[in-house]
Order: structure tokens, then sequence, then C-alpha cells
């Protein structure tokens, strides 16, 4: 990566406004089932969820799978609150298989992407990207979207 001297957000694990974050890469397909995207991919998920399955979703709930979602994810593996560290980690994984990649976005009825979810600590303040990860993205073709929560003092 290019050492720039101008940059006014250098890397901070420490991320004083985040209270927690992680990226995500997702493919969801209508008719791909995961375990043949992981072979496709040689690359293993974090999680994945196979169409019409029960799931666990958010306060213990259960809900039934519509379509079939193969996950990267760097929550719980990468231990910084600088989402560059956690985008760093999942581009260093998925750039290995560009190719496969590009292959897959080809395909009919399926739809990937990275997502990012960022947890203000403090009410403010926001992530950092630089255009680094942003290229690294665009030149796999992959958006990125964010989830971003700002909780701020209790009442």
């Amino acid at each position: 990566m290019n050492h720039i001297n101008s940059r006014r957000t250098p890397y901070d694990d420490n991320y004083e406004t985040c209270e927690r974050t992680y990226a995500e890469l997702r493919i969801y397909s209508d008719d791909m089932d995961p375990r043949l995207i992981t072979r496709w991919l040689g690359i293993d998920p974090t999680e994945a969820s196979t169409k019409g399955e029960h799931v666990a979703c958010g306060m213990g709930r259960q809900r039934v799978a519509k379509v079939n979602g193969w996950f990267l994810s760097s929550e719980n593996v990468v231990a910084s609150r600088d989402l560059r560290r956690h985008l760093d980690w999942l581009l260093d994984k998925i750039e290995l298989t560009a190719g496969k990649l590009g292959e897959l976005q080809n395909k009919a009825g399926l739809t990937m992407g990275i997502n990012c979810v960022w947890w203000s600590a403090t009410g403010s303040g926001g992530p950092t990207l630089w255009p680094e990860q942003m290229v690294r993205m665009a030149n796999l073709e992959l958006e990125c979207s964010f989830e971003v929560c700002f909780f701020g003092e209790e009442v």
C-alpha cells in the first residue's frame, strides 16, 4: 500500500468513535447452493444458509431463508475498531480468487456485495475509507453498503 503523507486519518485500531465494526462479503442466489459457492471460490464462508432452511436472526428469533446465502465476515476475526483493517482482511481473502468471483457475478439469479457494519461509540463520527480500499473493491466490481448505528447517550 502506498504511504501518502497527506492522510488525515491513519490506521487506528482503537478508533475512538467506534464501538465495533466488521465487513462482510454477501452472496445471495436463488438456485446456487452455498456449498457450490464454497467449492467454486475455494474459500470457506463464516456463515451460510440454504433456501428453505430455518435460520436464527436477531434476538433469538427464527426465520426461513428465502434465498441461498454465502457470507464471509471479519466479525470476531479481526480485532480492530478501524473498518479499513476489516476491509483489508476481507479483500486479501477474496482477491486471491478474483477470476472465480467475476465468473460468479455473471450468473443469473446471483447478487453480491460488501456490507460494512459500524456502531458509533459516542453518537457521532463515522468510518473512514482510503482510496486503496475503494480501488480494490472497484477492481473486483463489488458494490459496498454501510449499516451505521448511532446510539448516543441514554436518556
